[in-house]
């Protein structure tokens, strides 16, 4: 997934990878409405993926718990440090809880402005624990940690 959704039926091929069932892919439309959302830099939208009690925890003690709370952070970071930024990923594993719960995780990254690759620093593993109600999959808790040559141990 590059920092925008892929737009053709053969990037999206691509994105999905293995995961080829319809209800993979529709699992896998929610971090693709998150890029979507982040390439515009749009906070709101970033929130609107989640459920109203979603949960996200970033690395360097950032955790917000509820949709507004997510709202202000990402509004917030896209006028400082985020601004102009885009992220990217790729599926990695796509579980299937029940019916309706679905836990995704995704290799991908912060793309810094006017990049189309990742910085090693920016490189991350995220876990989606997704919820479908109302018939749409939104994000029920989001979280990130470093990897690759940015990743860094600590006890």
């Amino acid at each position: 997934m590059s920092a925008k959704a892929p737009a053709k039926a053969g990037d999206l091929d691509s994105y999905y990878g293995p995961f080829t069932s319809e209800r993979e892919k529709e699992a896998l439309s929610v971090p693709l409405r998150l890029v979507a959302a982040w390439a515009e830099n749009d906070g709101d939208k970033v929130a609107e993926t989640f459920t109203e009690d979603g949960v996200m925890i970033l690395p360097g003690d950032v955790y917000k718990k509820n949709r507004e709370e997510i709202r202000a952070f990402m509004s917030a970071a896209y006028a400082g440090p985020f601004k102009g930024t885009g992220v990217t990923g790729r599926p990695v594993d796509v579980r299937f809880a029940s019916d309706d719960v679905a836990l995704l995780r995704t290799h991908g990254g912060i793309l810094a402005p006017g990049k189309t690759e990742i910085d090693p620093e920016l490189a991350v593993r995220s876990t989606w624990v997704l919820v479908k109600r109302d018939g749409e999959w939104k994000l029920a808790a989001y979280q990130n940690s470093p990897r690759g040559e940015g990743a860094t141990l600590r006890w």
